[in-house]
């Protein structure tokens, strides 16, 4: 349906932008252990089953800044959580314990 199909739209015109929630699950492993990454109206969550997945990951931050960038400036909200046990921000500020573990992360602050 385009705008003059519907006359309620309460966008002005082009150039809008549009109204999106990020929604749904993704499933996956990392050195053989399991990952979910959901992402719902309080943003993303990033879970690690076991506290070694969630070592292992680390490596990675440095690669995951440029898409944590992204996220940032778009206000979406990232935390992890690791073995069900803890909970930590990544975004919009990262957690004091986060940025010990991973000091590529203080650039997002």
């Amino acid at each position: 349906m385009g705008v003059a199909r519907y006359a309620q739209d309460p966008h002005a015109g082009h150039g809008f932008v549009p109204k999106l929630i990020l929604a749904g699950r993704l499933t996956g492993t990392l050195d053989g252990r399991p990952v979910v990454i959901d992402a719902d109206g309080s943003g993303l969550t990033v879970s690690f089953a076991m506290l070694r997945t969630a070592w292992t990951a680390r490596r990675s931050a440095a690669s995951l800044l440029p898409v944590l960038g992204i996220a940032k400036r778009y206000g979406v909200p990232v935390r992890l959580k690791v073995a069900g046990l803890v909970s930590l921000e990544v975004l919009p500020v990262p957690s004091t314990l986060l940025r010990m573990i991973a000091p590529g992360l203080e650039t997002l602050a």
